[in-house]
């Protein structure tokens, strides 16, 4: 029996949620083989169905990022009840929040590129956010350092990292996410807020999301005369900077233009992107973007961010824009809002190449990383894709 723990503890936002739930879906029903999910209780959820694998809440002191690596090293690598009970530990967040006897194989997931973009680093300011990212750095460089098998969600990500990282002991694959479109309508208090034609843009509202460049072309665009479109912000805020952009949108006299509309559950997003006659994703850092798949899945129009690696993942077919060219940003809306023709061939080029990414791809070739890791052999290329594990663009 080959027994796999694992950690979901980085899995506190939508997409590292999703991640979860659907590559747990995707286990292998096999005799030989069972899988334990060390988890927060109310974050992912089980996934019913499986009997070959089980669910562990996860201690209360691991929700936050430094008791769960320094109070973690030790707890599970020494006095944790179950750390000798694991073949695998495959820690799906990046680094090795889980850390367990050597025997173990470890296996881990390049998530979070901020802490390796210094450009999107530097627009936070001094304080415990840029110390954070610069953990973060460190922590999961060393653990792609020493991973018996790294998994990269992108081939931009697999770049910055083997600039950035260096030398590795373990092998690698590229195995980006997949997407899956659920049909839960919005909340009505959340519709009820929505005007009857808008642009959305769906992110959390932080300084690498460039939303305050946003705000700024969208006062250029009024600027050009009146359009019946506003504008939403939809996601979770970081505090300083979505107070930069209420600032800027009050200094700007765009009160009733632009609505920020909040967190949105995660199964409610697709709703909330279809009722949009324009769909912004302007991030100057991602690796595998989950939201901009589940945008270019609805099939609406979408502008996106011309950085890496939105253009690997959107193809030729979308439309790109530098997120940081305010001038350019205002355009390009601007362009795509008075030209219907155009915004339906953008959503049907979303539509068509979102169905390259599924989870059930993504879940198969993830669990073939994981017993290629155990067992030490070259993978075998996934049916169709020309490289091991790798789902090609």
């Amino acid at each position: 029996m080959t027994k796999i723990l694992l950690s979901a503890l980085a899995a506190r936002r939508g997409g590292g949620i999703a991640y979860v739930r659907n590559i747990v879906a995707a286990f292998p029903s096999r005799p030989d083989l069972s899988l334990s999910v060390l988890a927060h209780e109310g974050e992912c959820g089980s996934v019913p169905g499986a009997a070959n694998v089980d669910w562990i809440p996860a201690p209360r002191w691991a929700r936050l990022p430094i008791p769960r690596f320094v109070i973690g090293f030790f707890f599970f690598r020494f006095f944790w009840n179950r750390r000798r009970d694991f073949d695998v530990v495959f820690n799906c967040g990046g680094s090795f929040d889980v850390s367990l006897p050597r025997r173990a194989r470890r296996v881990v997931t390049f998530q979070n590129m901020l802490p390796f973009d210094r450009e999107a680093r530097r627009r936070y300011r001094p304080g415990w956010m840029r110390l954070r990212h610069w953990l973060l750095w460190f922590v999961q460089g060393w653990a792609m350092r020493r991973a018996d098998y790294v998994i990269f969600i992108s081939d931009h990500g697999r770049r910055v990292a083997e600039k950035l990282v260096g030398s590795r002991c373990g092998r690698a694959a590229v195995i980006r996410h997949g997407v899956e479109r659920t049909q839960a309508p919005l909340d009505p208090e959340i519709a009820s807020r929505l005007p009857e034609r808008f642009v959305l843009y769906l992110s959390a509202i932080e300084p690498y999301k460039t939303q305050l460049e946003l705000v700024e072309a969208w006062a250029t665009l009024r600027q050009r005369g009146d359009r019946p479109e506003k504008l939403v912000l939809a996601g979770p805020v970081y505090p300083p900077y979505a107070r930069r952009v209420r600032d800027a949108i009050a200094r700007h006299g765009l009160e009733h233009e632009i609505i920020l509309l909040g967190k949105i559950r995660q199964e409610q997003v697709f709703d909330l992107a279809g009722r949009a006659v324009l769909n912004l994703f302007l991030s100057v850092c991602e690796n595998c973007p989950v939201t901009l798949l589940e945008l270019m899945c609805v099939g609406r129009p979408l502008l996106a961010s011309s950085r890496q690696p939105m253009p690997e993942l959107g193809g030729a077919e979308l439309a790109y824009v530098e997120p940081y060219d305010v001038g350019a940003i205002a355009a390009e809306i601007h362009r795509l809002l008075g030209d219907e023709g155009a915004r339906r061939r953008l959503g049907d080029a979303a539509a068509r190449r979102a169905k390259m990414f599924t989870w059930e791809q993504c879940g198969a070739a993830t669990w073939e990383a994981v017993q290629a890791a155990l067992e030490q052999e070259a993978p075998r290329p996934a049916s169709g894709i020309g490289e091991p594990l790798a789902v090609r663009r």
